[in-house]
């Protein structure tokens, strides 16, 4: 196996071992590394909206929870 294939499934292996918050965490690194660009969804459900709602109240009460796109950079 090449030191990529090897390396590839070393971290497939990691990205399978990351907790759900973590995982989400990681999309925005990737899509960085990628060069791809971020979608940005504009026609939210209304539980969409709830869900966000929800987890900006979350942010604001244990900012240190979160992962800021900054550090990530």
């Amino acid at each position: 196996m090449s030191k990529n294939a090897t390396l590839r499934q070393e971290i497939h292996m990691s990205i399978d071992a990351l907790s759900e918050r973590n995982l989400h965490a990681l999309r925005p690194l990737l899509t960085v590394l990628a060069d791809e660009p971020m979608v940005i969804e504009t026609d939210l459900t209304e539980e969409e909206h709830a869900l966000i709602a929800e987890g900006v109240k979350r942010y604001h009460e244990h900012p240190e929870d979160f992962v800021s796109l900054e550090s990530i950079h």
